[in-house]
């Protein structure tokens, strides 16, 4: 086994006061991973997005996605999409058929997934890209599906008075969601949010110890440990298992440490799953499901339609 491997184990092992001093000790004795890709910098295969989509935890993700929204494209043979954090087109390349007619708005901030994701939707949906965050690209089209997953942990506060309460400008996840009820409403149609069972917004201010708890939880206890039982799957490459590690090392247990900068900086702003809840009905939006994707009780499919 690889020595992070064991060391993870080990560090999951103990009592969960000592964990987020053993997790200091454990990033401080480990070297630079072997394969150097910062997150969201390419997207094409072989990167390390194509590896974290590959992993049991984004799969179920995207299964969920598909299992709600196949049905829904086939009562609506002239359907609209929008997905916010399109990504690579990983959601639509397994879902979509050459017969499928439709149209896809897809927004991204990184145009190099953009093109990815315009590569791999077939030729008889029509493509639509916009560059840029969603809180400051404006009015959506109208849209059978608003589709946004782990991109709206990403928006930091609920509300643009919480968002200045706190030094910052621009519009909260409250706005942002009711942009999509706005989009939906017409078409009466769906929207689809992704996010993690995890409360980590601006209410918790940096170095407060159950901010650290919560960050350590889900991305060590959870992430990080289902990406381990995803090493021992018989499918997965020598190559693949590199990538798996840098995520773990990098992305999973390097983001605890989120709980120490500024609240600008801290690029995680997540709810637990009542209170995303909360903020689709704030929003004007009737939850019409909420479930688990995962087994590691990590990720929630939302579920709203305007009410």
């Amino acid at each position: 086994m690889h020595a992070l491997d064991d060391s993870l184990l080990e560090l999951l092992e103990l009592p969960r006061g000592r964990q987020a001093a053993a997790l200091e000790e454990l990033l401080a004795s480990l070297p630079e991973p072997a394969v150097r890709e910062e997150w969201n910098t390419a997207f094409g295969p072989g990167s390390l997005f194509e590896a974290w989509t590959s992993t049991s935890l984004a799969a179920s993700i995207y299964a969920a996605n598909r299992a709600l929204l196949r049905p829904l494209l086939d009562e609506r043979p002239d359907w609209r999409a929008v997905e916010v954090g399109a990504g690579n087109g990983e959601l639509w390349s397994r879902m979509l058929t050459p017969e499928d007619r439709g149209e896809l708005v897809a927004i991204d901030p990184v145009p190099q997934a953009l093109d990815e994701l315009r590569r791999r939707v077939p030729e008889g949906v029509k493509v639509e890209t916009r560059e840029g965050r969603v809180e400051a690209l404006g009015p959506l089209p109208e849209a059978d599906v608003v589709v946004c997953s782990l991109t709206l942990h990403h928006v930091a506060g609920r509300s643009r008075e919480e968002r200045r309460e706190h030094g910052l400008e621009g519009d909260g996840k409250g706005e942002v969601l009711r942009a999509f009820r706005e989009a939906v409403a017409p078409r009466r149609g769906l929207v689809v949010i992704n996010e993690a069972d995890i409360h980590c917004e601006v209410d918790l201010p940096p170095g407060d110890p159950l901010l650290r708890e919560r960050l350590l939880d889900s991305y060590v206890r959870r992430c990080a440990r289902a990406i381990l039982d995803d090493l021992r799957r018989p499918d997965a490459s020598e190559d693949l298992k590199a990538r798996w590690r840098h995520v773990i090392q990098r992305w999973c247990l390097e983001q605890v440490r989120l709980a120490e900068v500024p609240v600008a900086e801290r690029d995680v702003y997540e709810l637990d799953a009542g209170r995303w809840r909360d903020e689709l009905g704030r929003a004007g939006l009737e939850v019409v499901s909420s479930r688990c994707t995962d087994e590691a009780g990590l990720f929630f499919q939302h579920v709203g339609r305007a009410s």
